[in-house]
């Protein structure tokens, strides 16, 4: 503070001291000046900030009711700052020319320099670094929503050559550069989200988790599922299949996977679905959670249904020639891999869709579905089926202990005489069918008999009748 203070003296003119016999008039007021002199002197020692000294010297009752004083009071500070930013500027650009450029490489070891598109030089601890914006934006992204166990704990942005942290004036040097000179189509727009946000905040990191921390959670879901090694992603795969399974009835409606079935496949198949069951689990907003939990199950139902028997086993053969003799020999084990992709458009209404809002529908509640034809019953909540359990053993016990009472030998001879009754009923109505069809049967043999008879009886009538022609 030593450079302000000389400013603060060669612009107040504070060696010009009212109080001396040599004292000259000049363009600063005597009271500026004792107020100035505060501001030198006690500056440092009892106030933290120059600021709040400020405050407390515009508001005394000297300038409540001097309105000119208080405005050239703050005309002179006005000048003092700028003279002083201003020689810090040239100190920097000094500092930042006379400077070693330590890094010209970027994340992927490819050669960069100053002025290439999407590059940017940063001056920090007395020493240049160049970086590709989004491999800048990326380490800032990977530090914010760095995460233990889906709860945010963010770190302090650092650079990565030196280990040392960013301070203010970079992060805001980053968004200026962003805004005016970066080409941004080619970045991510989760890096973008995620500084922004950290800009709104004002990089202050407290209130940013507090403001976004349920955005925050979002992405680490995400990053769980990119980060994580294959063994850990494929045990959270089987155990949502488990509990899909556990609350499946009918064992041809459950997802059953062969163990030595291939792993990288079985990933990259089932993660948008492990997704939704770690949003369903793990989202701080709960619409989120009750919207994933929901879509899980439906998603899961018509990926079985649409090929049951995923996953299994598949033996192929192939035919061979063996002592002049073809013979069929086992060529080698498959897996059923034929599978419904998660993600399916509908792009009936794709150009009027950004028109209005539509409240979303489960998917299989139309007749579109393949899953129409299913029971309702395939699938319930996990407490529902428990409860459900509960009311059918209930009703399974009522029903017998019913049965064992009614149950007795006179009841089931009069069963029995009532069965055999209706037996005989039943014979007595199929013999008066029987000679109905024999009736139908003589009858339609007259009918053809008569046909007969007309036909002959038409032909005599011919003959006679070129007999009596001729």
């Amino acid at each position: 503070m030593a450079t302000f203070n000389l400013i603060i003296n060669k612009i107040a003119n504070l060696d010009n001291n009212i109080f001396s016999y040599n004292y000259e008039t000049d363009n600063v007021d005597g009271m500026n000046k004792i107020f100035f002199n505060l501001l030198n002197i006690l500056e440092l020692k009892i106030y933290n900030n120059k600021f709040k000294l400020l405050n407390e010297i515009t508001d005394n009752f000297y300038f409540s009711t001097k309105s000119m004083e208080r405005s050239d009071f703050l005309n002179l500070f006005n000048k003092i700052q700028k003279t002083y930013h201003t020689l810090n500027r040239f100190v920097y650009l000094y500092k930042v020319k006379k400077s070693k450029l330590i890094v010209d490489i970027d994340m992927q070891l490819n050669k960069i320099h100053i002025g290439d598109p999407n590059v940017i030089c940063i001056y920090h601890v007395n020493s240049k670094y160049l970086f590709k914006i989004d491999d800048l934006l990326k380490m800032i992204y990977m530090s914010l929503t760095n995460c233990f166990s889906f709860f945010a704990e963010p770190i302090s942005i650092k650079n990565p050559y030196n280990n040392i942290s960013f301070g203010k004036s970079i992060l805001y040097y980053i968004y200026s550069y962003l805004i005016s000179s970066a080409k941004i189509k080619y970045i991510k727009p989760e890096y973008l989200d995620i500084f922004f946000k950290f800009k709104e905040s004002n990089f202050d990191m407290t209130k940013f988790v507090n403001s976004y921390e349920y955005i925050l959670r979002e992405y680490s879901i995400k990053n769980y599922l990119n980060n994580t090694t294959k063994t850990v992603i494929l045990e959270q795969i089987f155990r949502m299949i488990d509990i899909y399974n556990s609350t499946v009835f009918r064992l041809n409606k459950k997802i059953l996977i062969d163990p030595e079935f291939p792993d990288e496949e079985l990933i990259t198949i089932m993660k948008p679905y492990l997704y939704l069951s770690l949003e369903s689990n793990y989202s701080l907003v709960v619409k989120n959670r009750t919207d994933a939990k929901k879509k899980l199950i439906i998603k899961l139902k018509a990926f079985q249904s649409f090929n049951p028997n995923f996953g299994r086993r598949i033996i192929k053969f192939k035919d061979i020639v063996h002592k002049e003799k073809i013979k069929r020999v086992r060529s080698h084990i498959g897996f059923n891999m034929k599978y419904r992709p998660f993600n399916s458009y509908n792009i009936d209404n794709f150009m009027n869709n950004h028109l209005g809002y539509k409240y979303e529908q489960d998917e299989g509640s139309n007749g579109n579905n393949d899953n129409d034809n299913d029971d309702d019953d395939d699938y319930d909540d996990t407490d529902e089926l428990e409860r459900r359990n509960i009311l059918n053993s209930i009703r399974y016990y009522l029903n017998t202990q019913i049965l064992n009472n009614n149950t007795g030998e006179e009841e089931r001879g009069s069963n029995y005489d009532e069965d055999e009754e209706d037996n005989q009923e039943d014979e007595e109505d199929n013999q008066e069918d029987e000679e109905d069809n024999q009736d139908n049967n003589q009858d339609n043999q007259e009918d053809e008999e008569d046909n007969q008879d007309n036909q002959e009886d038409s032909e005599l009538s011919e003959e006679e009748y070129n007999d009596s022609v001729s």
